[in-house]
């Protein structure tokens, strides 16, 4: 420590004021040698000495920093690690990465000559060992000698060089024929150039032309017949269509293939029957088709066929023995499970000579196959022509016409009387028969739109329509004071269905607030008899609700009756193919003698359709039928022509009427 400092002064006044004390202080004591009195005062002085030599003065409030001494940097303390885990974890990481990994590592250690095999080389070699010796005899026991002998020169060359090396490999004895290995290696070296390890691979060698093979079957096959698929076959059609525009003289023919009611395979057997259905039909167009012709599946139950080598001046000279060739060979009894199953297709045919354009050829070929199956050529085949294709973009033009019409509410009601002649011919309902009023046309027979209403799946938004109007017409007339006239509305097998009917029958009764009881809904036997259980339940919950059921047409459908016993039917509809010869014709009156039989046993309403003569009046009051609707009472009515029948026929005493009695309305 310094002797001096900043605060010297003080320093010298207090060692003054110490020897100055230590002068006086022994006369003012009056200072004996032999008196002790001088001792406090000596240590006064003395303190006061130390302090003026030794002390540190503050001087005021202030501090300085200082700057002469370094102050360390905190340290931070690293944990402590573990490096056998560590180097352990890294083991265990880089193992499972060999273990999931396709292909199989070794290593060689030149100075032990011992081997590590991984366990994916004891698959890859075929081997029952999984756990491998240390040394290369495994891999020598399992490949060909000449293939061994060039691992091991490359192996030694390796070595020599401190190169890589790489070559394939052939297994013997293994379940696996002609698998090919690819093995490689790398040779490491230690700081002085010598070789101390190799590190290499084994992994399955890849044959570029399967692997190829295989994204173009992908691509392009079908995967449950193995023939192509639609996206090849109009790549080829495409390709057929721009060679065609090149060169006029290259003719093809395109064939379409439909299996009819395929859906009624998989629902009477099983979809593994009717898969098994499609892979014959593929197999057996394969096997009479040409190898320059193309077999394709382009839909669910839809095969095409793409046919060359047309040279004949009229393309029918060739294609005719051939596409019956086809038909016959495809359309055989198919045998599964022991049984004989018989097939029914449509075939369709449309030859390039008057289409330029892929879209053209399909649209020709679905409208002469959709054509055929609605005729009597059904399961047959047909060719395309001129005709079909106008009639069938007349019908596309019809469908989008009757989806406007919906939407526009064109469709309206006429409503055929059913009277009781048992009764005074007392009016007991009518008819609801749905027309179309068309902007254009005028009043258009449901014969012509009905049917694509059908096949297009609109009769479902026009029954609701239809079946709310009908409600609605019925409730103003028991509001009038008709309250037990009955209207019956038609519902088809596709209305029937939807899973929500008897919800939307439930909620058009209560919008227009009409009584169940004034409701009747007609179905066909076909209807009735489509998927019987679901048909059964919604006939049942309809009843339940108070609306009365009716089977029309009966006795054109089904032959089997068990179905009356089990269905809630109240109302059987004698069709008008019966009742017109009954007169005349004593087959067709034992036949309606047996259907009025059938109700009357049943114990249910009978309604004979389409009574036009006083002859077939009489015979079916003879029989004990009561309930008609045909011509011979009236024809179809409006709305207000309907009340006006009612008025007079709906209160009429039974006394002083007889059947004898002229019509009212004029016959139609």
């Amino acid at each position: 420590m310094r002797l001096f400092d900043e605060h010297v002064v003080l320093r010298f006044s207090l060692l003054l004021a110490c020897f100055f004390f230590a002068e006086l202080i022994p006369d003012i004591l009056n200072f004996n040698e032999h008196s002790y009195n001088f001792i406090p005062y000596f240590i006064a002085i003395v303190i006061l000495a130390c302090v003026a030599l030794f002390y540190k003065f503050p001087v005021g409030v202030s501090k300085k920093l200082r700057n002469d001494v370094d102050i360390p940097e905190p340290k931070v303390v690293e944990p402590i690690r573990d490096l056998k885990k560590d180097l352990l974890e890294k083991d265990e990481m880089f193992q499972m990465m060999i273990d999931v990994s396709s292909d199989g590592f070794w290593t060689f250690d030149v100075a032990t000559g011992k081997v590590y095999w991984s366990n994916r080389i004891a698959k890859l070699i075929a081997s029952e060992n999984t756990a491998l010796e240390d040394s290369f005899e495994p891999l020598k026991k399992r490949v060909i000698e000449s293939d061994w002998n060039v691992f091991r020169e490359q192996l030694n060359a390796a070595l020599q060089h401190l190169g890589t090396f790489s070559c394939s490999l052939t297994l013997l004895d293994t379940d696996k024929k002609n698998v090919k290995l690819v093995i490689s290696g790398r040779v490491q070296s230690n700081e002085t150039g010598r070789p101390i390890r190799v590190i290499g691979s084994l992994t399955e060698a890849v044959d570029r032309r399967f692997v190829e093979q295989e994204k173009y079957n992908y691509a392009y096959q079908d995967a449950l017949t193995g023939v192509y698929n639609r996206k090849y076959f109009l790549e080829k059609l495409k390709t057929d269509v721009d060679m065609a525009a090149r060169r006029p003289d290259h003719l093809f023919a395109v064939a379409l293939l439909d299996i009819d009611s395929f859906g009624a395979i998989n629902a009477s057997y099983s979809i593994k029957i009717g898969d098994s259905v499609l892979r014959t039909i593929a197999d057996r167009l394969q096997s009479v088709t040409r190898s320059d012709d193309c077999v394709a599946r382009i839909g669910p139950d839809v095969f095409a066929i793409i046919l060359h080598n047309i040279q004949s001046r009229d393309p029918n000279d060739d294609l005719i023995p051939l596409v019956r060739n086809i038909h016959n060979k495809v359309k055989a009894p198919i045998s599964l499970e022991g049984k004989d199953l018989y097939i029914s297709v449509s075939m369709s045919i449309v030859v390039n000579q008057d289409v330029d354009c892929v879209e053209d050829i399909l649209a020709n070929a679905n409208a002469s196959l959709r054509d055929m199956k609605k005729g009597i050529n059904h399961g047959g085949i047909q060719f395309f022509s001129g005709g079909i294709r106008e009639k069938a973009m007349k019908l596309y033009k019809l469908e989008f016409e009757i989806r406007r019409a919906i939407q526009a509410q064109e469709f309206v009601l006429m409503y055929q009387p059913i009277v009781d002649i048992r009764s005074g011919n007392k009016i007991v309902g009518f008819e609801a028969l749905v027309r179309w009023n068309q902007s254009e046309r005028g009043i258009v027979s449901p014969a012509e739109f009905i049917p694509i209403a059908e096949e297009t799946g609109l009769i479902v938004p026009m029954g609701a329509l239809i079946l709310r109007m009908a409600c609605k017409q019925a409730k103003s007339w028991v509001d009038m004071g008709y309250k037990d006239i009955q209207v019956a509305v038609n519902f088809s097998a596709k209305q029937f269905a939807v899973d929500s009917m008897v919800d939307d029958v439930r909620r058009v009764l209560t919008e227009t607030n009409l009584n169940p009881r004034n409701l009747k809904l007609e179905i066909t036997e076909y209807t009735a008899m489509s998927d019987g259980d679901k048909t059964i339940e919604i006939m049942r919950a309809l009843s339940s609700m108070g609306i009365q059921i009716s089977i029309d047409d009966f006795g054109t459908g089904y032959s089997s009756l068990s179905y009356l016993k089990r269905y809630p039917v109240h109302t059987l509809k004698m069709d008008k193919y019966f009742v017109d010869h009954v007169a005349d014709n004593e087959e067709d009156a034992s036949f309606a003698r047996m259907v009025i039989g059938i109700a009357k046993s049943l114990n249910l309403d009978l309604i004979a359709e389409g009574v036009e003569t006083k002859e077939q009046l009489d015979f079916l009051y003879r029989e004990g039928c009561r309930l008609i609707q045909g011509f011979y009472f009236s024809k179809p009515l409006n709305a207000e022509t309907a009340l006006e029948y009612m008025k007079e026929h709906y209160n009429v005493p039974t006394q002083g009427k007889s059947i004898e009695t002229e019509p009212e309305t004029v016959k139609a």
